[in-house]
């Protein structure tokens, strides 16, 4: 039988899915650089070395999985790896996420509005809210497409940026490493390791509903690994740079409440309006994703039952977005899941063992 050939138009597009689902408020915004990576000084790089390792790990097995067995309810991919009365309870945990995470996307949004612009927070939440529905009733396959084509766009803008301010205050990255540690910086967790894993583990509990869902769309299942694992390096690779961007001015920059903006708004006024615009496509692609694989998991795409879910969802998340700050919402809705799914993450090791045990 001849190989089937790379179609390399769908792995950039699953990989840009991948990279637009995984930048959103927290590393766009750059808070999420401060608790899980500069807090740790040195120790930055092994944890995110350590976050790559496992996302390739989870990416590669989500999108096998989720080609092969085609679940009609996302949430079935709890019971394939954990059985069906654990998986009924990852299940509801699950659904906690979908909404958790999405709140603080739309806090983050709110957020980066105020600073750049002066408005109120809860009115820029609005936007995104409003934003979020609208994709929401278009669909999943509507929403592959449209995170394909904003991934890349993200990518090169933010290494761009990055790279830029690193160079320009390249003098001050030694001495930003070796005093991140002694500065009130909320770190996600007590060491580098835990945070690293925390990193990778609070995602699964949200992202496996979503990219089973998305790898059942893909008509060759190495493409959408391929494009997994282009999507994690590249993703990683943009962490490794805005990180070390950071510490080239971390005493300062650890003050705001959006620093990658400050960093983006001290190059370039005009770069600065760019980036509002990327810190709201990576919320955007972030937020939505959670969202409509909660609206599937309780009602069909494409019925009024579905849309009439979808505007309640939407409505409760934007109120709840403003009820604290948001790097508090954005520690206490990622610390809590990242001890929830780094259990997850054991039954997909264990699910994985079994696997190659029964193939043998």
């Amino acid at each position: 039988m001849e190989k089937a050939k790379t179609n390399w138009g769908v792995v950039i597009k699953i990989s840009g899915v991948f990279v637009s689902w995984a930048i959103g408020s927290g590393f766009v915004t750059g808070a999420e650089s401060m608790s899980y990576w500069c807090g740790y000084g040195i120790w930055a790089y092994p944890a995110i070395l350590v976050a790559m390792l496992l996302h390739l790990f989870l990416i590669i097995n989500l999108f096998k999985v989720g080609h092969e067995r085609h679940f009609e309810n996302p949430l079935e991919v709890f019971n394939y790896y954990c059985g069906e009365k654990l998986g009924k309870v990852f299940s509801v945990l699950a659904l906690g996420l979908m909404f958790g995470a999405p709140v603080v996307m739309i806090s983050g949004f709110g957020a980066t509005l105020n600073q750049y612009f002066h408005i109120p927070s809860a009115a820029g939440s609005a936007i995104l809210a409003v934003l979020a529905f609208l994709t929401i009733v278009l669909g999943l396959r509507k929403l592959i497409d449209i995170c394909g084509a904003i991934g890349p766009i993200i990518i090169v803008i933010s290494i761009a940026t990055g790279v830029i301010y690193l160079f320009q205050h390249i003098g001050g990255l030694t001495h930003g490493i070796a005093v991140a540690e002694s500065l009130p910086i909320n770190r996600i967790a007590p060491m580098w390791l835990i945070s690293g894993l925390y990193y990778t583990t609070c995602t699964p509990m949200h992202s496996a509903p979503f990219f089973t869902a998305t790898a059942a769309t893909v008509s060759n299942k190495k493409d959408a690994i391929k494009g997994g694992i282009l999507g994690v390096c590249l993703y990683c690779l943009v962490v490794t740079i805005m990180t070390s961007a950071i510490f080239t001015n971390i005493e300062y920059l650890s003050t705001k409440e959006v620093p990658n903006l400050e960093i983006a708004n001290s190059i370039s006024p005009i770069l600065g309006l760019i980036f509002v615009v990327i810190i709201f496509l990576g919320i955007y692609s972030s937020a939505v994703p959670s969202m409509l694989s909660m609206c599937r998991s309780f009602q069909k795409e494409k019925t009024a039952k579905y849309n009439i879910f979808a505007a309640v969802l939407v409505g409760v998340s934007l109120f709840c977005a403003t009820l604290l700050p948001f790097s508090q919402l954005m520690n206490l809705v990622y610390g809590a899941y990242g001890v929830i799914g780094g259990v997850f993450t054991i039954f997909v090791f264990i699910r994985v063992i079994k696997d190659h045990k029964a193939a043998a």
